[in-house]
């Protein structure tokens, strides 16, 4: 009995000091922060692997909270700042919230957080492009992560189809125009072999073509953008605006000759089964033109740099990509937008530019933060050269550091890695613009959809002075907009 009792007692000593050291003696992490993020499922696992390394090397508990809409990253950290609490230490925004947060008084401008001389030294590693937009009235708020815009993707065996045959189209191709401009083609049209050099009738023949000549059994419209009523439908609308010679103010007034001509088009392209009707009858994202790729139903379309490696694949284990044949992924700089108008000379009446979109994501530090100084020490971690190579490599976002930038040729070694970050450079410097910076933006793209839906989708009109007519009442929407704008400030 005795040796019972002092058996028992050793037990309960020996559970004493396990449960103690469990609670009292455990090192706990200093610090715990929740990083806001939205990416796709490999890159948010790639990203968590990172986050262990920071937690490891910080004492911090990194807590990695997706969210869903971009707007809502200004709800949580408006439904924290009135809660009292601080976890929210760090938010991936993506551009039409950028703006927002900060004029909102939602985040800590960086000279508030780091020595000036050293955030003048750290921001020197950043495109300056990347910063500019991450600058708001002189003040630095973001960390830039990365920079997209637009390029075209094209299957090369089906553009050179179209180069051997078009021709005998040319008459069919010239009457489906005539009935719109009252002219056909431009006066000595061709079809250039480089697809850099494309404008907007290029994409008329090579569409027609294919959608008049039967494909794995199929007549079937093989162009494409996405459709679908989010932000990135709207960003394709506002890259016909800027490659028609337009700028922020042309989107905000929304009546003026590159709007009309964009919705033009847009009407043209659906009146005339140019356009794959998949866009708006299953709402495609970019990832339901990857699928419709891989399935044969589009040859066409306009692609971020992400895009391009999942449709390419093999940049990382599990992206098994979207093309029976990789090396048959063509990429170039965006077409020169020409107004479907003709002038007296035979040619289009208004001429823009190679132009894109730019779109991307930074980090912000919002007034949430447990530790800014450790939040901007994630940050910056993230974007590290080493880290920044690495997951551009591995999923095709375009780099925003200036020395990895600076190497592309050197840093990316596969030829198809490096042509997708090449052509993009090209792109850069042929021009993008980034859509207006306002606190309503995310009200102005879903003005920019209806329209799109009733013009194009609905009603394929066709018709210059009908579409000005239409237009009248999104112009007006867009004032109510803009002042709304106004009284949320």
């Amino acid at each position: 009995m005795k040796n019972k009792s002092i058996i028992r007692l050793s037990f309960f000593i020996l559970i004493f000091f396990v449960v103690f050291s469990l609670f009292f003696c455990e090192e706990k992490p200093k610090n715990e922060m929740t990083v806001l993020i939205r990416m796709m499922d490999i890159q948010d696992l790639w990203f968590r692997e990172k986050m262990k390394e920071f937690e490891k090397e910080n004492d911090v508990k990194l807590n990695i909270v997706t969210f869903d809409k971009v707007e809502d990253v200004k709800k949580m950290i408006e439904l924290e700042l009135k809660s009292g609490k601080k976890n929210i230490g760090l938010v991936k925004t993506a551009y039409e919230m950028v703006y927002p947060l900060a004029k909102g008084d939602y985040l800590i401008p960086l000279k508030e957080i780091i020595d000036t001389l050293q955030l003048k030294d750290d921001l020197s590693e950043y495109l300056p492009l990347s910063l500019e937009i991450g600058t708001i009235d002189g003040e630095v708020f973001y960390i830039p992560r990365k920079l997209e815009t637009y390029l075209m993707f094209y299957l090369k065996s089906k553009v050179e189809d179209v180069l051997n045959n078009w021709e005998k189209d040319r008459a069919k191709i010239d009457e489906m125009l005539k009935q719109v401009n009252g002219y056909g083609l431009p006066k000595g049209y061709i079809l250039e072999k480089d697809p850099n050099l494309w404008d907007f009738y290029d994409l008329v023949v090579l569409s027609y073509f294919w959608a008049n000549h039967p494909y794995f059994g199929l007549k079937l419209p093989r162009m494409a953008h996405r459709g679908k009523k989010y932000a990135g439908t709207t960003n394709e609308l506002y890259t016909r605006i800027f490659e028609l010679g337009g700028d922020q103010k042309d989107i905000i007034e929304m009546d003026t000759d590159p709007v009309v001509d964009m919705f033009w088009w847009e009407g043209f392209f659906v009146k005339n089964n140019l356009y794959n009707p998949g866009m708006w009858e299953q709402s495609w994202s970019g990832g339901g033109i990857w699928k419709a790729i891989s399935e044969g139903q589009v040859f066409l379309a306009f692609m971020h740099q992400i895009d391009l490696f999942f449709i390419h694949g093999g940049s990382d284990p599990t992206m098994t990509g979207y093309l029976k044949e990789p090396e048959d992924l063509g990429i170039a700089i965006m077409p020169v937008g020409v107004s479907l108008e003709i002038g007296s000379s035979g040619i289009p009446k208004r001429k823009g530019e190679h132009k894109s979109n730019l779109y991307g994501w930074w980090w912000g530090i919002p007034k949430t933060s447990p530790s800014p100084e450790l939040s901007y020490k994630l940050a910056r971690f993230i974007t590290n050269k080493v880290n920044q190579i690495e997951e551009c490599s591995r999923f095709g976002m375009f780099p925003v550091r200036v020395d990895v930038t600076k190497e592309i040729s050197k840093t990316f070694f596969k030829d198809w890695k490096r042509e997708v970050f090449e052509v993009s450079q090209k792109q850069f410097e042929k021009g993008t613009k980034p859509s207006p910076s306002l606190f309503s933006l995310p009200l102005l793209n879903k003005n920019y959809l209806d329209a799109w839906y009733e013009i194009a989708v609905e009603k394929k009109l066709t018709d210059r002075k009908e579409i000005k007519s239409v237009l009248k009442k999104y112009a007006q929407k867009n004032k109510e907009i803009l002042n709304l704008g106004k009284t949320e400030r």
